[in-house]
């Protein structure tokens, strides 16, 4: 089907058709053009985006992702793998933009806020990796990617706190790589000795403070 097919709507100023083929107007009116049916967008974003994965180049992959979002611009996980691609050619403004397009398309997808925290996290601001690793966490308290990367820029922050402490014993609960299992495990008590300490603080400030 023809995207631009011409709806039979002719609009003749003043005059009548002349005989069998003629006609004394001197334009046809305007040109009314067919919206295309939203599946077959659909799905022709699909198959470019199925071409992107398979794609050996990067930077085809790269081109083809953008072609399905532009044909489909719902296309959220078009969105997502764009940006993972960008982010590995360290492009991370516009990796943080497709993330977060992504995100907003699909609003209970804990998985592009993460890749959006990780992007943020590269580009070496700790600091906004942690909010977005929160906000993933927001959509799925146990989603492991997130609670490692949460667990991990805290403690690159020097922070520790009772959601620390929580996110720790989520992720043990559930983790199942022996290295990360570890890690965490190594976390845990200084986590603790530290949030035990700021308590301690915070009672002496108060008790000195009455």
């Amino acid at each position: 089907m023809n995207r631009y097919a011409v709806l039979g709507l002719f609009v003749v100023a003043g005059a009548a058709f002349v005989g069998a083929g003629g006609c004394n107007s001197t334009s046809s009116g305007p040109v009314v053009i067919e919206v295309e049916d939203e599946s077959v967008m659909i799905a022709q974003a699909q198959a470019l985006a199925l071409q992107a994965q398979k794609a050996k180049s990067t930077t085809k992959a790269i081109s083809l992702y953008r072609e399905a979002i532009a044909t489909y611009r719902e296309l959220a996980s078009a969105w997502n793998n764009l940006g993972v691609l960008l982010m590995e050619q360290q492009q991370y403004l516009d990796a943080a933009e497709a993330f977060t397009t992504a995100s907003e398309l699909e609003p209970t997808d804990p998985r592009p806020l993460y890749n959006l925290g990780l992007t943020w996290e590269q580009a070496g601001y700790m600091t906004d990796a942690l909010r977005f690793y929160g906000e993933s966490l927001k959509r799925d308290p146990q989603f492991q990617p997130a609670l490692r990367g949460a667990i991990r820029a805290e403690r690159l922050l020097g922070r520790a706190s009772d959601e620390t402490l929580r996110r720790l014993r989520i992720a043990l609960g559930q983790e199942r790589d022996e290295q990360w299992r570890q890690w965490f495990e190594m976390q845990r008590p200084q986590v603790e000795a530290e949030v035990y300490a700021k308590g301690e603080a915070e009672s002496m400030r108060k008790t000195g403070g009455e």
